[in-house]
């Protein structure tokens, strides 16, 4: 079931699985000198597809990450006019082009309206539209928290909040980390996805070993679904075959 699920993520929000010239499927990602590194750009990316799903499907759990997003609590009809849009993902080049910008440093989610204006950040004395901030998400996954995401905390490299998909259930040892040395509560800077959306953080750790073992080679595209690639699986062929065509001429990615 989940592997599945992640081939439908990495091929219709990923884009990163798709028919080679000669029809065998193949993972299209940078490749690091470190693997961690890979799986984990490749993770992140993931869970941001996984939040921006669940936004649009769950009107709940589209409302709670919103008022993150917006660093104030939104009324359930005001957060159904806006839909959440991940800065990097097909979806969004395709349907809200002006939005898509995958090399955002600060924004991996953000939201729109019907009319394409941005939701923006409010706080709690004034609202002026000059000096207003675009509403948004960072959206972080590793093993080690404590080496790839408290020294951006540290740093206050984001000026949103982070939603921390934490694979070694590190959270809480940031939060306390943070606190022992500076006294600051940053439990609303740094957000468990588990407090708003238990099934998608569930949903991601499922994708973790899949990840990593097709980042090391050691499990082919193709074995997350029985069929991909088959020649009689023409609707699956055909739809990649669409996808692999709309990105030529986009930049070289390594593939493994």
């Amino acid at each position: 079931m989940y592997g599945r699920q992640l081939y439908d993520l990495l091929v219709d929000e990923l884009n990163v699985i798709r028919y080679s010239e000669n029809g065998t499927l193949i993972l299209g990602v940078i490749l690091q000198s470190d693997i961690n590194r890979t799986a984990m750009q490749l993770l992140g990316r993931i869970a941001e597809a996984i939040i921006v799903r669940n936004c649009h499907n769950n009107i709940i759990i589209n409302q709670e990450y919103f008022s993150i997003a917006r660093q104030k609590r939104a009324k359930e009809k005001t957060a159904r006019k806006f839909y959440a849009l991940g800065t990097g993902l097909n979806y969004t080049k395709i349907n809200y082009p002006k939005h898509y910008n995958p090399s955002d440093t600060q924004r991996d989610i953000v939201w729109t309206n019907d009319v394409g204006e941005l939701a923006i950040m409010k706080n709690q004395d004034r609202y002026s539209t000059t000096s207003a901030k675009i509403a948004g998400l960072q959206i972080k996954a590793t093993k080690n928290g404590i080496k790839y995401v408290l020294p951006d905390i540290i740093q206050g490299r984001y000026d949103v909040p982070i939603i921390y998909f934490d694979i070694e259930n590190d959270y809480h040892k940031i939060l306390a980390k943070v606190y022992k040395d500076t006294n600051v509560d940053i439990e609303y800077d740094i957000i468990h996805p588990n407090a708003i959306d238990p099934r998608g953080y569930e949903e991601f750790l499922h994708y973790v070993d899949l990840v990593y073992a097709m980042v090391d080679g050691k499990l082919h595209p193709a074995d997350l679904v029985i069929g991909a690639d088959k020649s009689d699986d023409i609707l699956m062929k055909n739809a990649l075959l669409s996808t692999t065509l709309s990105n030529i001429n986009k930049p070289n990615r390594i593939l493994i």
